[in-house]
């Protein structure tokens, strides 16, 4: 073992080798990426540490602040603003097993703005340097279409639309 992982270690005590390994294993896949809880917890179940070990290696990591859903989201929406709708963003964070609940409030308290930037920013990429007065109402139906797949509310998409028809 590292001599930073034997100073850590001291202080924290597990109750066999086994958990330990675990708590390595946890300091390893963590050192690649952030990860959530769950993300972390399936990791360890599938590297086929019993429950107790993955239970005393995600206490371990959570006592040391390695991992935080709180932080996993708030720092994925700072990453993500003006790239992905509101829905998008719910959708991916849920996969990776937080709560719907957490990322309303993350999004409540930091005040999410970011959708009309992805909106315009994802209609300029689709109008490739052209202009948008100059679509046809078929174009402009494929991209409100495609802008609404990707879990953005209408009314949204046509104020972004409407906005970039005046600046032309």
């Amino acid at each position: 073992m590292k001599n930073w992982e034997e100073k850590k270690d001291a202080s924290y005590h597990f109750s066999d080798e086994e958990c330990k390994k675990a708590a390595s294993k946890a300091m390893a896949l963590l050192l690649h990426k952030d990860r959530t809880r769950s993300e972390l917890a399936g990791r360890l179940e599938r590297e086929g540490f019993s429950g107790q070990a993955l239970l005393e290696a995600m206490r371990y990591v959570e006592h040391f602040g390695y991992i935080n859903d709180r932080r996993y989201v708030e720092n994925y929406l700072m990453f993500q603003k003006g790239k992905r709708s509101r829905r998008e963003i719910f959708y991916k964070l849920s996969e990776k097993g937080i709560s719907d609940e957490l990322v309303q409030q993350v999004m409540e308290e930091s005040e999410y703005q970011g959708e009309e930037e992805a909106i315009e920013s994802l209609i300029l990429k689709r109008l490739k340097g052209r202009q948008p007065e100059g679509l046809s109402y078929g174009e402009k139906g494929k991209i409100f279409s495609y802008l609404g797949r990707k879990g953005y509310e209408m009314n949204t998409v046509k104020k972004v639309f409407s906005k970039l028809d005046n600046q032309s």
